[in-house]
């Protein structure tokens, strides 16, 4: 069912944000989530606001890619957010939102999940959750737009999406309450984000490693028109991915789309 008055004062009640999750707002069915949260990115006093819609029309993805977001399943949200932060490491508040997203999803599934660079939450093998940043800038104000995607009571998917798709009730088989993984997620968003701004990177870095199994794993990266083979090795300290290419050479990708190789 949609969110109702009840479910949104609950969600409220459970909060114990300082930025992310001050304010909830709450829709039917959307566009997209991101996309509302950016008609709030002028209003300094909107930061942290929690866009959440039951299902949207057009959910973005990586690449141009849609998210797809099925009603009364899925876990479908938004916020903005206003860091004083160079572009080149607006990519890092992926990672912060990675950590957040996986915590939440191992909190309530008994298969565990785990976090694929940059921006993919895996579970047994298919992607269950997602992340959008966007770097959103009009002529007088710009801020950072944070778009999760959650599968989590998704009982199919369009052919298209069958071999890389998956929920959380899929794979546990059991139905979840969203309400209870929705104000987890964005307690510990919350709590990560401010110790990424107050720390910086390296404990992310320390909890994103914690929380993924890639590394030692063969990987094609591509980037563009280039695909690249090796194994994933580590995170550098800007969050790039490092990859030791079947040459032996090593590389570090700021950017691209990793394919776990069998």
């Amino acid at each position: 069912m949609p969110y109702s008055q009840e479910d949104q004062q609950w969600i409220r009640n459970q909060l114990r944000a300082e930025c992310i999750g001050r304010e909830i707002i709450t829709y039917d069915s959307v566009d997209s989530t991101n996309d509302i949260a950016k008609s709030l990115v002028g209003e300094s006093d909107k930061e942290g606001t929690v866009i959440l819609a039951d299902s949207q029309t057009q959910g973005k993805g990586r690449m141009g890619r849609t998210w797809y977001s099925e009603e009364k399943v899925g876990i479908y949200l938004s916020t903005f957010l206003k860091p004083s932060l160079p572009p080149e490491q607006i990519s890092q508040i992926t990672l912060v939102a990675g950590v957040a997203l996986a915590q939440a999803i191992n909190e309530f599934s008994r298969t565990r999940a785990f976090l694929k660079w940059p921006n993919d939450i895996i579970l047994n093998g298919k992607k269950v959750a997602g992340i959008l940043t966007e770097n959103h800038q009009n002529n007088t104000h710009s801020g950072i737009i944070l778009g999760i995607g959650i599968n989590v009571n998704h009982s199919h998917f369009p052919v298209s999406l069958q071999h890389i798709a998956t929920s959380m009730a899929m794979e546990n088989g059991e139905i979840f309450e969203r309400l209870p993984l929705i104000t987890f997620l964005v307690n510990h968003l919350d709590q990560e984000y401010r110790c990424f701004l107050d720390e910086g990177l390296s404990p992310i870095i320390d909890h994103w490693n914690l929380n993924s199994d890639m590394f030692g794993k063969q990987i094609s990266m591509t980037q563009g028109t280039e695909t690249f083979s090796g194994t994933a090795m580590k995170l550098n300290d800007q969050g790039h991915l490092v990859v030791m290419m079947d040459n032996g050479e090593e590389i570090d990708f700021d950017s691209g789309e990793v394919t776990l190789r069998e």
